[in-house]
């Protein structure tokens, strides 16, 4: 067996630990590209702001939401793709909804340009930066952004170490912060959050969808412990 993949188990368990020296041996390796380089420079910029790290999309990543919320709303005025990374979230919306504003928040300098880059032929589209939206919404959609490390989970760190990078704290005020963005009536969407909606304290404006798809992974309670269930994924203000 060679060093590497001796070193290989120790270096895995020190990630899930979040050992100082592989930190930085792994913020070194961000540095040697220009997306590598956006990440640490959001992390170390909008640190107590930042949700999920990774700008990973593709097209029609989710299509039974997307074709939900068309069916619920068809005649969406205004929609937030919260997280919008580089854009194509952006144009599978635009698909659903060919009438609507549709608006795209994301803080990460980097991706937010690529995704203006790719909508720029489309004048009912914008992409901004998280605190600059404003207005209300007929649907928000939050996929795949609630949360950090989503393998975290399933390549067996621990809940609290897990908890302790991504508290409930920030998953509620981030939820309340959107349910605050909805008109009465609107929906939210979300998809691969670390807690439950459900669990969240704007829980009580909300009405979950009942033929909504149910998130069904592992996820924590809002004291950091694990959870084993499921959860829904659509949700209507009252």
């Amino acid at each position: 067996m060679n060093l590497g993949a001796r070193l290989s188990p120790a270096i895995k368990a020190a990630r899930l630990r979040r050992a100082l020296w592989v930190r930085a041996i792994d913020a070194a390796a961000l540095l040697r590209t220009p997306d590598g380089r956006a990440r640490l420079w959001t992390r170390l910029v909008h640190r107590r702001q930042l949700h999920q790290t990774a700008p990973y999309t593709w097209l029609n990543r989710y299509p039974a939401l997307f074709n939900l919320a068309a069916e619920l709303e068809p005649d969406a005025r205004r929609v937030l793709s919260f997280g919008c990374s580089t854009g194509e979230e952006l144009i599978s919306l635009r698909r659903r909804f060919p009438h609507a504003e549709i608006v795209g928040a994301e803080i990460n300098p980097r991706t937010r340009a690529i995704a203006r880059r790719r909508v720029a032929a489309d004048p009912r589209t914008t992409v901004i930066a998280p605190e600059s939206i404003a207005g209300s919404f007929d649907l928000v959609f939050a996929l795949s952004v609630l949360q950090r490390d989503p393998h975290g989970l399933k390549n067996e760190m621990e809940p609290h170490h897990l908890a302790a990078r991504y508290p409930f704290t920030r998953f509620d005020a981030g939820v309340r912060g959107l349910v605050a963005r909805l008109r009465p009536g609107g929906l939210l969407i979300v998809a691969n959050t670390l807690y439950r909606v459900e669990d969240s304290s704007a829980a009580a404006e909300l009405e979950p969808i009942a033929r909504s798809p149910r998130m069904n992974r592992v996820m924590l309670t809002p004291r950091g412990d694990r959870l084993e269930g499921v959860a829904k994924t659509a949700f209507r203000k009252i």
